[in-house]
């Protein structure tokens, strides 16, 4: 978790040539979301690729499929004010937390929001014509989107939930 970007970085470097991605959860994003400078100084162009659900996402995962979804410290929109109920539509949490695509921005670098598939190409296209900094792709994901394969809390890697 937060290693993505420091790689690509890496990557990039090593392969100036090639396209280079990283792919990272909106929680893991925000463990090395300070290298936008390194990147944005060293003029490296490659893609980051945030999927946005709102939560740190293995660990609600985890909530839900292990703790009969008692959800707890994993909603990135949480405030104070909130009823501690995530999953209630009529809260009036933030709608991004952070705004990723303000973010890379404020590092002089270059970002898009992506809400529906249609866009998907449009936004590669958008990524693809920056050669001067890097590129942020905050793919807006389920809130509840799970992933495989998953190591249940406390076990090895010889027990891992393959399907979901």
């Amino acid at each position: 978790m937060g290693y993505g970007f420091p790689a690509a970085i890496g990557a990039k470097l090593g392969n100036p040539d090639a396209d280079v991605f990283a792919i990272s959860g909106d929680g893991g994003m925000q463990m090395n979301i300070q290298e936008f400078a390194t990147a944005v100084a060293l003029e490296i162009p490659l893609t980051l690729i945030v999927l946005n659900n709102g939560y740190l996402g293995n660990v609600r995962q985890w909530q839900q499929m292990l703790f009969d979804r008692r959800y707890s410290c994993t909603c990135l929109t949480y405030r104070r004010s909130c009823q501690h109920n995530c999953m209630d539509p009529n809260k009036k949490c933030p709608k991004y937390s952070p705004d990723f695509v303000k973010l890379a921005e404020s590092y002089d670098a270059y970002g898009m929001r992506i809400t529906d598939e249609k866009d998907i190409p449009k936004a590669f296209e958008f990524a693809r014509s920056h050669k001067n900094a890097p590129t942020l792709l905050e793919f807006i994901i389920e809130r509840e989107a799970n992933v495989a394969p998953m190591v249940p809390v406390g076990n090895s890697l010889d027990n891992m939930i393959m399907e979901i």
